[in-house]
């Protein structure tokens, strides 16, 4: 295969070349797709890389590359909002099905959703995909041009307690402890898919506190989602169920061992974050001292946002990702990668 510049990604497994050519599959929508993202809209593609692993992600524009991670329990859909606007600003956006939803591979095993492997392209994440861009830079500097993170923090690693022990003394994270154990989150989670997505993405003025427990067998449809949007989520579910996306939490105290096990320093590379403030898990808080870490950072804050920030207030979102890729890019114009 003739040598072509690309960035790699192990941890999903797929290589995005300089161009598309004969080793990509562009799909075609069966799977109540929304009819606005139809047609020749996003390019869409699926690629089996090296290591077997199928990753699909959806592709608009032409730029310096942005990859765009989404978190739990989502879908590259999570950044329909923000994928056009991106492309329009100037950039070559790619957003991913992280392993394990949709389109791309879902292992069963819980060791194969290690953070250990690896990236030189413009990161951006939000909740798990946050937690995942973070370790790239942090672990990966010299393959990293800038990271963005949505409501995810960059938590400093204490190799004196294990990230699993000091969860027991979070309350907020309780559900993290109760997705532990294989089959007991999934039973609950997949038996009804459409009640499920009602309560998980809902505003925070609308949200009843709790994760399932006492809620209403009948919960009313968030005016965050359409109808459309909310079956496309239930679609993608259908095929895969949560194991896979549970997994990424059950491999949490697996992935803060090698995190400890690597040399970590500050971070360089110019950095944002962005926090809101109706998100009642991943608290604004929790970012309080990161500069520290991170001297060239860059804050955005939404108010009134709760923890859904791209799809509750997208237009704020947009904002704050583009102004700040535009400032990025611009600093080091001549310079940025082609994919």
């Amino acid at each position: 295969m003739a040598e072509r510049k690309a960035v790699l990604f192990n941890f999903w497994g797929v290589v995005v070349p300089s161009k598309p050519d004969g080793i990509f599959q562009n799909l075609e929508e069966r799977h109540n797709l929304p009819g606005w993202v139809r047609g020749d809209v996003f390019t869409r593609h699926t690629m089996i890389a090296q290591t077997g692993v199928r990753t699909h992600f959806v592709e608009m524009g032409c730029g310096p590359p942005v990859l765009l991670c989404h978190g739990f329990p989502e879908s590259w859909y999570s950044w329909r909002f923000q994928i056009p606007a991106l492309a329009a600003a100037g950039f070559r956006v790619l957003a991913l099905d992280m392993k394990g939803y949709g389109e791309s591979t879902a292992p069963p095993d819980i060791e194969e959703f290690s953070q250990e492997q690896l990236c030189k392209v413009t990161l951006v994440g939000h909740d798990w995909g946050g937690a995942l861009v973070w370790s790239m830079a942090q672990f990966h500097p010299e393959r990293v041009r800038a990271v963005a993170s949505l409501n995810t923090p960059l938590f400093k690693v204490d190799p004196s307690v294990p990230s699993s022990e000091k969860l027991k003394d979070i309350p907020i994270f309780d559900y993290q402890l109760y997705f532990q154990t294989p089959g007991v989150a999934e039973a609950e989670l997949e038996k009804n898919l459409e009640r499920t997505f009602k309560i998980f993405f809902s505003r925070s003025s609308e949200k009843v506190r709790g994760l399932f427990v006492g809620l209403p067998e009948e919960i009313p449809q968030s005016s965050m989602l359409t109808q459309a949007d909310l079956q496309y989520y239930v679609s993608q579910f259908e095929k895969t169920g949560f194991r896979g996306p549970l997994n990424w939490y059950r491999n949490g105290h697996a992935s803060w061992k090698w995190s400890c096990s690597q040399p970590t320093g500050k971070l360089l590379m110019p950095a944002l974050m962005v926090t809101a403030g109706k998100d009642f898990v991943l608290l604004p808080a929790l970012s309080k001292g990161m500069e520290d870490m991170i001297p060239n950072l860059t804050r955005g804050h939404i108010e009134e946002c709760g923890h859904w920030t791209q799809m509750d207030k997208p237009a704020e979102t947009n904002d704050i990702l583009i102004g700040w890729l535009k400032e990025v890019h611009q600093k080091a114009a001549g310079v940025a990668p082609k994919l």
